[in-house]
């Protein structure tokens, strides 16, 4: 204990509460670095154990950017793979049932790294929920007998028109599934929480691609977790700065960077990563509204064959952010 006493004060590092957070002063007594190693709770939603892996989601990387500082930002508008400037998010509109089909969304994460550079990350998303659709009910007929069948459209029968829906994956190739398959509606069930909750879930999953890029929490992106299953826990090292941008200087860096400008703070040219990506699977699972799983649940006891009240029958029911 002497040593390691001896050792913070030769680092000049103050320890605060239990050992976890640890801060680095200048010699004017400004704090400049902050080290701590948050714990995360499968329970909390702070990760989520996909296929094998925890992968943590963007709870998690909020409750780590407390530490990292990370300031994230929802510029106005973003530019699509087109040319075209739209408002941020902005939602694609299917035409005949007038839900949301698409979504695109765009966050900027100014921060500094572990070795005191500034960085800033830029993550444009499609959020595709019709794509997401054709995955889960793929999966509802590979593993349930009579759902549906993989097929070319011009094999289907007349029936199976009348009693099921037939959604294209390449040309005229794509999977036929049952309607009146318990599976099936589960799936459809899904795909309703997936367009009501569309926008929340694309800026959540595009604000944790957005954090998992930065230097400062890249390492977090997936973890090691210990404990039973659902109450699985994990420690995560971060080591964060405070700075002192103000609202308006950060938007003025998130501008400069939109227009591929270079940035330079206190004499040094600040590091850009930009990335496009479309949500994956484990991005649909992992990033579920609060709300939307509560739904899915309720559904769950519904086609269970547990009690449902009328209202319940059709079970639909970090840092700094500008």
């Amino acid at each position: 204990m002497e040593r390691r006493l001896e050792l913070v004060e030769k680092q000049n590092i103050a320890i605060l509460g239990d050992d976890q957070v640890f801060v680095r002063r200048t010699p004017g007594g400004l704090i400049r670095s902050v080290k701590g190693a948050p714990t995360l709770k499968e329970s909390h939603g702070e990760f989520a154990v996909i296929q094998g892996k925890a992968m943590t989601t963007s709870k998690g990387f909020n409750t780590l950017n407390q530490i990292a500082g990370l300031s994230i930002i929802t510029p106005a508008t973003l530019q699509l793979p087109n040319g075209d400037i739209v408002v941020n998010p902005y939602p694609i509109i299917d035409e005949e049932s007038h839900t949301i089909t698409k979504v695109w969304c765009k966050k900027i994460a100014i921060g500094y790294s572990p070795i005191g550079n500034l960085v800033i990350t830029s993550a444009t998303l499609l959020y595709d929920i019709r794509m997401y659709f054709i995955q889960d009910v793929m999966k509802k007929v590979q593993f349930n007998q009579g759902s549906g069948k993989v097929c070319m459209e011009q094999m289907l029968t007349e029936k199976e028109k009348q009693t099921g829906v037939f959604l294209k994956i390449d040309g005229t190739f794509g999977v036929w599934a049952d309607f009146t398959h318990k599976e099936i509606l589960k799936a459809v069930e899904t795909f309703i929480n997936k367009k009501q909750f569309a926008e929340r879930n694309a800026q959540s999953i595009c604000e944790r691609l957005a954090m998992s890029k930065h230097p400062a929490l890249s390492h977090a992106a997936y973890v090691d977790c210990q404990g039973p299953e659902k109450q699985r826990v994990t420690k995560v090292q971060v080591i964060g700065y405070v700075h002192e941008f103000s609202k308006e200087q950060l938007m003025a860096v998130a501008e400069q960077a939109e227009r591929g400008e270079d940035i330079v703070v206190n004499g040094k040219k600040a590091e850009t990563i930009s990335m496009t990506a479309e949500a994956t699977e484990a991005d649909f699972v992992a990033e579920a509204d609060d709300e939307e799983r509560a739904g899915n649940a309720e559904a769950e006891v519904i086609h269970a064959g547990g009690p449902a009240s009328s209202s319940q029958s059709n079970g639909f029911e970090g840092g700094e952010r500008f």
